[in-house]
């Protein structure tokens, strides 16, 4: 009974979602098949131990995303290893199939696909057509990106996912563990788009037992290195655990050491002589006898910060409270879920002045892009809208496609009647880089262009966007009265940090939007104002921290 009590989080959610694979494999009801990931996910993140949780009868469907069937699958895991339904999906397909589940991130659908184009027909071949470039080369960065995200031990996870991770790893340390303080630290702090490390520094009179203690965390956590004072987990979801214990004399400069980059730790040091054990007790103590002002953490990343930092002209950050409405959402005209009345009383309740509707344009017919004459009816039902919603402006816009030659999805006598333009590119992604800039650059010559829409496409864990050079296409927009918008979707945060600053250096103002396609969505912007600010942008650099007559002008060409 101890033995299978042993069973950790991971392998619970490993098994479900092979369990999954299988059975998107055999074409089964895909809304079932989300659920085992979904009910995996929710395992993964679990501090509890699920196999504890089964001995002692809990009700599992308390968790979010595991129903009663999903409950009873987790049970039969936990009580025999296997489930009967898993046994008996592995039998029934192809040798190939069966061997791809002990990868349960693989999709099948792509890896079958895969050994079809390159006449292989194993794990072994796809591993070795991975590492010699050829996936990449003839099936695209995406599929590249895929393979080797699902083949890899280690996990990175989206700043977004990492929130109630780090959440939860925080309340086992106070509940659990006898510390007496915990802050997290690392990339994690720094709000950086990607984690693959989670850090904390907690203060402890023993920290073995703390140790120990998280080596239960989630069931079983693999404790992979342990010193005095620091100790490295891998936990259920993959992603590694960091933890070292301070003194609190000593907590500022701990926590400045372990939260900024080695590259900010460098010139910090070079500013000022040795940090690591130097006595304070906070932050603002070690940078005051640097002789430093205050730097925010998303800024410690070894660009210009120190040199700010010393001439006393560190920027005021941005924050939520700035932003004074919403310029790129979509509405069930195209693809998304709430309508244009409630997206904008969404708008209103979340406090927001205007919200701009932006739905696609005609040629992304696969989000159902409006046709000219759709656009024009949208255009005279806002207006009507407008008329009878109070509290709340509806600006008139689209997100309109950039073609491949640079030229716009709609003609310039509809473009006129919209208040702005989300301009985006959607297509032929694989364009080379200097025609991808000069795709752009034309479409900023149209009088029309008014915001360049996710810049480089990117999908954060999933493709890598396509490439464009940023300097030149930065350039245009100052000279054009163009605008960049950093799009808070979790897994595009694009313009990059590196970009919007570069942006932010260039006088170009920049939007910080959701791209919210439900009203739900609208509270993303927690995301692209992380962003934003490790990209050192005050409220003055982001357009909608502006009302909309001042907007108005500025978008006026």
């Amino acid at each position: 009974m101890e033995e299978k009590a042993a069973i950790s989080n991971a392998d619970v959610a490993d098994k479900l979602m092979s369990l999954a694979q299988l059975l998107s494999a055999q074409k089964e009801n895909p809304f079932k098949v989300k659920a085992y990931r979904r009910a995996a996910k929710t395992v993964k993140a679990l501090s509890e131990s699920v196999a504890e949780l089964v001995r002692d009868d809990a009700d599992l469907t308390e968790y979010s995303g595991i129903g009663k069937a999903i409950s009873g699958t987790i049970r039969e895991i936990v009580q025999s290893g296997t489930t009967g339904q898993l046994e008996a999906l592995r039998a029934q397909v192809s040798p190939e199939m069966a061997a791809m589940s002990a990868y349960p991130r693989l999709d099948p659908a792509r890896v079958l696909r895969i050994y079809k184009k390159l006449k292989i027909s194993s794990i072994a071949a796809l591993e070795e057509r991975l590492a010699s470039g050829e996936i990449a080369q003839r099936l695209g960065a995406r599929m590249d990106q895929h393979v080797r995200e699902a083949l890899t031990e280690r996990h990175e996870m989206l700043l977004y996912e990492a929130d109630n991770l780090v959440a939860a790893v925080e309340g086992f340390l106070l509940a659990k563990c006898p510390v007496t303080r915990v802050e997290v630290t690392g990339e994690y702090r720094r709000r950086v788009e990607i984690v693959g490390e989670i850090s904390f520094l907690v203060e402890t009179d023993d920290f073995p037992a703390v140790v120990l203690k998280l080596e239960r965390y989630g069931g079983k956590s693999e404790l992979l290195s342990s010193g005095e004072n620091s100790a490295l987990f891998r936990l259920a979801s993959g992603i590694l655990l960091k933890v070292e214990a301070e003194a609190g004399n000593n907590w500022g400069a701990a926590l400045i050491v372990s939260t900024g980059s080695d590259n900010h730790i460098r010139k910090l040091e070079a500013a000022g002589g040795q940090v690591e054990n130097l006595a304070a007790s906070t932050e603002a103590a070690v940078y005051r006898k640097f002789g430093l002002s205050f730097i925010e953490p998303e800024l410690r990343e070894g660009d210009d910060e120190v040199e700010l930092a010393r001439r006393g002209e560190m920027p005021a950050l941005v924050m939520a409270k700035d932003i004074r409405g919403e310029l790129h959402a979509h509405s069930t005209s195209s693809d998304g879920a709430n309508t244009i009345e409630q997206m904008a009383l969404a708008a209103r309740k979340k406090g927001y002045e205007y919200a701009g509707i932006t739905d696609h344009s005609q040629s992304l017919k696969i989000a159902g892009g409006l046709s000219e004459q759709d656009l024009w009816k949208q255009i005279r039902y806002i207006d009507k809208l407008n008329e009878r919603l109070s509290g709340i402006r509806i600006l008139k816009s689209a997100e309109v496609d950039i073609l491949v030659d640079g030229s716009l999805d709609y003609p310039d006598e509809l473009l006129r009647e919209l208040d702005y333009t989300v301009c985006s590119i959607h297509s032929k992604f694989s364009l080379g880089k200097a025609e991808q800039t000069e795709r752009i650059l034309r479409a900023m010559d149209n009088r029309y262009f008014t915001i360049l829409g996710h810049a480089t496409g990117r999908l954060l864990l999933k493709r890598p966007g396509y490439e464009i050079d940023a300097g030149r296409v930065i350039e245009h927009a100052r000279k054009n009265g163009c605008f960049f918008e950093i799009n808070s979707s979790p897994d595009r945060l694009d313009l990059s940090a590196e970009n919007a600053r570069m942006a932010r250096g260039a006088g170009v103002k920049i939007a910080v939007t959701t791209d919210a396609h439900s009203m739900g969505e609208f509270d993303l912007i927690r995301c692209g104002i992380d962003q934003a600010r490790r990209a050192g942008l005050s409220k003055e650099s982001i357009l909608n921290s502006r009302s909309w007559p001042q907007l108005r002008q500025l978008f006026q060409r």
